[in-house]
């Protein structure tokens, strides 16, 4: 151990301020950036893993589908320990009757034998009796091994196959459309509890200005230089200030709650937002898509929309499918080839070898009208799917219109916000000097007020809706998110 002798004094006090300083540091709220919240968003968001979740199952039956065009496997081992009598059907009985007897001959030494005949009834040939049932159990083991096959079915296998392949493609579109979507919601909730907290502060900027306005009103009304209606202003201008700020803070925590849902996590955890201050900026990409043909900027989008490829996969799949159900109309030609054994013992089992060629309808058989209901399901699903991909088309090119009209409405709208409040801070500084020096009046001057807290809220919100504008066009042309 160190003795810290006279240095203790000193030592003590500045280990205390270190540690103090360490907890202040881990004190700090953690900062998320928008690239963050766009990976928390991918990682947590239960849209897109539902979305993931039906984009693995339809890859389930695309791989359940390509198991129809293959060779299977079947095989079995039985013991059925059974009584060895023998029962005959009639016909069988006939034919045991008709070619099966016994009869009495001499042998060369004269003895008598007994021989099979093959016509009771004719000469010394009698009938072969039954022989008695027994109740015994005996022993009897089957075994078999095969290699079955459907060679050829009119096409249910392959455009089944077809049609799941397309259907898990589309999936994985969806998952693709899906991501752009929760992207989206990130950045508008992102943008929106970012300009929530901007909105704050300029309110809290806001009531210490008229706070210390109402003070400084208060002491000019006791020195005699300003009248008691000069301080009902101040007073009443500073609880209207303060309604303003319970406003914004209360918007704060709702667009916190709505950036919660978009990531995916339960509670605010505290952090500091934090986004490039050329987010909020105008960039020469907006001119250049703000003034961009509208024509052209609709085909961009249908032509990179996962979207649109998704639906035309389905189609693909849908009409595939269809194609599957009317083959099942034919019989499917099936080849079983493989070995088999049966015996009383497994030491004594006799070995077989088949290989059947058949050409039927698969187990169940084949119902017309149940095949016509599947085939009109089919044509109606691909009906259905064919409308879709018209509806959705007109629906990108509506989203590209109304964001690029937006993205042009919020282009001007900076432009004039900021001219706005830098009138506005000019107007105030002259009110209040104009104030100060007993020439202007306590209207004037908080008319200069409420205008200059007025333009900065509208600055805060002309940001906001521009760099709304911009994502909702990215959006709408697909760019990559």
């Amino acid at each position: 151990m160190i003795a810290l002798g006279p240095f203790r004094s000193l030592l003590l006090p500045a280990l205390a301020v270190l540690s103090l300083a360490g907890a202040g540091a881990r004190a700090e709220p953690p900062v998320l950036t928008l690239d963050d919240a766009v990976r928390l968003a991918r990682a947590r968001q239960p849209a897109i893993e539902a979305q993931q979740g039906q984009a693995a199952a339809a890859h389930g039956r695309q791989e359940q589908a390509l198991a129809r065009l293959l060779p299977f496997l079947d095989g079995s081992v039985a013991y059925a320990p059974t009584t060895p009598n023998f029962a005959v059907t009639p016909a069988q009985q006939r034919v045991l009757l008709a070619n099966s007897g016994s009869a009495q001959v001499l042998d060369a030494a004269g003895a008598p034998v007994t021989v099979n005949c093959r016509t009771p009834g004719m000469g010394n040939c009698t009938p072969i009796p039954a022989p008695p049932n027994s109740w015994a159990l005996q022993s009897y083991w089957t075994m078999q091994l095969g290699l079955n096959w459907t060679v050829w079915d009119w096409g249910r296998s392959i455009d089944g196959y077809r049609g799941a392949r397309d259907l898990a493609a589309a999936a994985d579109a969806g998952v693709a459309v899906s991501e752009r979507d929760v992207v989206l919601n990130v950045q508008l909730a992102f943008f929106a509890a970012v300009t929530a907290d901007e909105q704050v502060a300029v309110a809290e900027d806001a009531v210490k200005t008229y706070r210390a306005h109402t003070a400084q009103t208060r002491g000019l009304h006791d020195a005699g230089l300003r009248t008691g209606i000069d301080v009902a202003t101040a007073e009443s201008a500073e609880a209207a200030v303060a309604i303003t700020l319970a406003r914004a803070r209360a918007a704060r925590d709702a667009a916190r709650a709505q950036l919660d849902v978009a990531l995916g996590v339960d509670a605010w955890p505290g952090w500091t937002l934090r986004a490039p201050a050329a987010t909020f900026e105008l960039q020469p990409s907006d001119d250049a898509r703000a003034d961009a043909p509208l024509d052209a900027l609709a085909e961009s989008a249908a032509a990179r929309r996962p979207e649109v490829v998704q639906l035309r996969l389905t189609e693909s799949g849908l009409g595939a499918a269809r194609a599957a159900t009317r083959g099942s109309y034919l019989p499917q030609l099936t080849l079983s080839l493989g070995p088999s054994w049966a015996g009383t013992g497994l030491s004594s089992l006799t070995p077989n070898w088949s290989v059947v060629i058949g050409l039927g309808y698969p187990t169940g058989g084949m119902s017309p009208w149940l095949v016509h209901g599947q085939t009109r399901e089919a044509d109606g699903n691909l009906i259905g799917a064919r409308a879709q991909q018209r509806a959705t088309l007109e629906a990108i090119r509506a989203e590209t219109v109304t964001a690029r009209a937006a993205l042009i409405a919020a282009r001007d709208e900076l432009r004039f916000a900021r001219t706005l409040a830098e009138a506005a801070a000019r107007q105030r500084g002259l009110a209040d000097g104009r104030y100060q020096t007993g020439i202007g009046n306590v209207i004037e001057l908080y008319d200069a007020l409420l205008t200059d807290v007025n333009a900065r809220f509208q600055l805060v919100q002309a940001r906001l809706d521009l760099a709304s504008a911009r994502a909702r066009l990215q959006h709408a042309l697909g760019d990559r998110p």
